[in-house]
């Protein structure tokens, strides 16, 4: 029962992501987060690199998701092994664009205009862009 499980859960990750092998879904970091720590004020720590929204810790470049509702996100447990969350802490406070949306696991995470933010685990260094207009709903966040 549990190989069953576990094939299943491989299979949906796999299914998700369009990927034939598990290293192409995962890169290297399997963690399905990316921990960003918030500025002192605890506000989202963006920057602009390259025409892209990033991140200010890492300049890893930030996604959304399509299908995705105003302030909730449709992408679970096998969803962010290939795109993890932008975390945010829970006392994180709005700035203009900014605020963290509580996810159904209890988790915080950065949203922009309300769109939940994400990295692509196949980008791996700054400038990486890999996960743009995957499937023709993930999508860079352009930087203004």
């Amino acid at each position: 029962m549990k190989n069953i499980i576990m094939l299943s859960a491989l299979t949906g990750v796999l299914t998700l992501t369009g990927c034939t092998t598990l290293k192409n879904v995962v890169g290297s970091d399997m963690s399905g987060t990316h921990e960003v720590q918030a500025t002192s004020n605890n506000t989202a720590p963006v920057t602009s690199k390259n025409g892209m929204l990033v991140d200010a810790t890492n300049h890893m470049t930030l996604y959304t998701f399509d299908k995705d509702s105003m302030n909730k996100s449709d992408c679970g447990a096998a969803c962010q092994v290939a795109w993890p969350i932008f975390m945010a802490p829970s006392n994180a406070k709005a700035s203009g664009q900014f605020a963290a949306v509580k996810r159904e696991d209890g988790k915080y995470q950065w949203a922009m205009n309300g769109k939940p933010l994400y990295f692509y685990a196949n980008d791996t260094k700054v400038g990486d862009k890999n996960g743009d207009d995957k499937f023709g709903v993930w999508h860079i966040v352009p930087s203004k």
